[in-house]
């Protein structure tokens, strides 16, 4: 991930204090996995590839709002967006898709036109990986 210091404006303003990561688990209802706990604890959040990475630190490209993981989880969750009721919202695609992040560690999106889930990361890690390759 040094790549990202490379371009410090997809980078959130991190570092984020574990106390504040521990905050933001609680207010969601979703244990973060340990490596989306050290990429929000090192970065705050990005912009990997060409989508955001929601954490607790918005990078200047981000918009003002909506950079939060607690922020954006909550939205799509009082929108009654299932099946963010169990994921933490870490990110969405170009087509306002919602990806989630679930206590087991994977990554899921939910296509919002064709109505289904899929996993699409075993991973954080993997996922990161992938959008850096795309």
């Amino acid at each position: 991930m040094s790549s990202f210091l490379n371009a410090p404006v997809l980078l959130g303003r991190g570092p984020v204090p574990e106390v504040e990561i521990d905050a933001a688990e609680a207010a969601v209802g979703v244990q973060f996995s340990r490596d989306y706990r050290d990429f929000v604890g090192r970065y705050g959040g990005a912009v990997v590839g060409s989508l955001p990475i929601f954490g607790l630190r918005r990078a200047e490209v981000m918009a003002d709002e909506g950079y939060s993981v607690v922020d954006a989880t909550a939205r799509f969750r009082a929108d009654g967006w299932e099946p963010t009721a169990r994921w933490a919202v870490i990110s969405m695609d170009l087509g306002g898709n919602r990806i989630g992040l679930t206590s087991a560690g994977e990554i899921w999106i939910s296509d919002h036109d064709a109505g289904e889930t899929t996993k699409i990361a075993a991973t954080f890690e993997d996922f990161v990986v992938h959008l850096l390759d795309t």
